[in-house]
């Protein structure tokens, strides 16, 4: 994705592409010819065979999400039942990836379902997914990134719905732009966040932070060339190099510069910061849509997260969807993604939802680049780290978060720590072999 920011200024969007990939419906004049009553959609099916799928009922399976992402994803559905008679049974796992293995072993998994990019190696190599024809669902119309982030050796298994990327927001009542660090040295490193906390009214945090999440630290881990994974799978986090990349850190943790959401009595970070708990933190473009909807008196702004040995870096998130290779409902299925992954049903779910198109006709259409919250998000594209690494990083990324507090309550070493949470991965994964 490299220089989409650029690219994005300097493109003059046409009134006819708004109007395409708008979330208003085009008006029906009622003089079709029958040449363009057999038009294809751009769901790729003619309007007939589109029409043929009334009354299809399909299950597409996901997590559940804001306000502002529910109710974007409701008119999705109501936008695609309109057009296609199909209706979908929304199925919301609370522990997603556990409850959805479990039904797929059971064959009641349903039609459709959100596959997140770090886990789609793993359903690959179950063969659970059905290959999606790269043409029919114009994959081509994605940004690399999110072309390959489901693919295997050519074949396509899901279909990008957005793609988010990592910030630094700032509560602007409690922190100047000017005074936070350019660099992630001088902002967890140095004496900035004591300082901060002391202006702060008492519970307020100056930081919070994701726990040892590899999903938002991997890019970190991995600076000079480290990785946390493998050839043979196998976790590698005990490497010198990874243990010297996130000592920053995990010091800032344990002398208390930064704190877990949960310590301040929320969920997450977007909790945390609308409730005025923390004046700052570094989050997904996901959350402006959250803010917006839930905090409207909070005043903040983005910019882009602080270098780290003197290199930019932010992660890069992305979902799919995904077919059910036992479907029964297969065109209805495609229909359904090819919908709500198309121009239109993208544009009305990324602009409610406040996440970024994975389709640059989208993002051209609905002019991210003029947003001032999204503009770092979108620079981060050209220098943002890919959240997947093969179909191990679950268990290793779950490993380092069951041993870390031993760390950040002065049990045991950094080094020990890492070490011991490689060792019980590597049993886990050898096991599973």
């Amino acid at each position: 994705m490299k220089k989409i920011f650029a690219a994005l200024m300097m493109v003059t969007v046409s009134m006819s592409l708004l109007a395409g990939c708008g979330t208003n419906k085009p008006k029906e004049t009622g003089n079709t010819t029958n040449q363009e009553s057999q038009a294809t959609t751009e769901a790729g099916q003619t309007q007939e065979e589109t029409k043929s799928l009334a009354g299809t009922k399909i299950a597409v399976g996901r997590w559940g999400g804001n306000d502002a992402e529910t109710a974007a994803y409701t008119q999705v559905l109501e936008d695609f039942k309109e057009k296609t008679g199909i209706e979908v049974v929304d199925r919301i796992y609370s522990d997603y990836n556990t409850e959805l293995q479990a039904e797929l072993i059971g064959g009641t998994a349903p039609d459709v379902f959100y596959v997140d990019a770090y886990m789609a190696p793993f359903y690959i190599q179950q063969g659970v997914l059905s290959e999606l024809d790269a043409a029919e669902f114009e994959v081509d119309k994605f940004y690399p990134s999110m072309q390959n982030a489901f693919a295997q050796d050519g074949k396509h298994y899901a279909i990008s719905k957005d793609s988010s990327t990592l910030a630094l927001y700032y509560n602007t009542d409690m922190v100047k732009k000017e005074d936070i660090p350019t660099t992630l040295e001088e902002l967890w490193g140095g004496d900035f966040l004591t300082n901060l906390k002391t202006t702060l009214p008492e519970g307020t945090a100056a930081m919070t932070y994701n726990g040892g999440d590899f999903a938002r630290i991997l890019y970190m881990a991995e600076m000079g060339g480290a990785s946390v994974v493998k050839e043979d799978g196998f976790s590698n986090i005990s490497d010198p190099k990874i243990v010297d990349n996130l000592r920053l850190i995990f010091e800032a943790a344990k002398d208390g510069k930064v704190v877990k959401p949960e310590d301040l009595g929320t969920g997450w970070n977007g909790d945390a910061f609308g409730n005025a708990k923390t004046a700052i933190m570094i989050e997904g473009n996901w959350v402006i849509g959250h803010l917006k909807t839930n905090f409207p008196n909070i005043n903040f702004e983005s910019i882009e997260i602080p270098t780290f040995k003197g290199e930019k870096g932010t992660m890069v998130f992305t979902v799919g969807y995904a077919m059910n290779v036992k479907t029964k409902n297969e065109a209805a299925a495609k229909e359904f993604i090819k919908y709500i992954t198309g121009p239109e049903g993208m544009a009305t779910w990324t602009t409610g939802a406040g996440v970024f198109p994975s389709r640059e006709d989208v993002a051209l259409a609905t002019n991210v680049a003029q947003d001032p919250l999204k503009v770092a998000h979108l620079k981060g594209m050209d220098y943002e780290t890919p959240w997947q690494k093969g179909t191990t990083m679950d268990t290793i990324n779950t490993e380092l978060k069951n041993y870390l507090q031993a760390y950040l309550l002065g049990e045991r070493t950094l080094d020990e720590v890492m070490k011991i949470s490689e060792d019980e991965a590597n049993k886990i994964i050898q096991a599973n072999q």
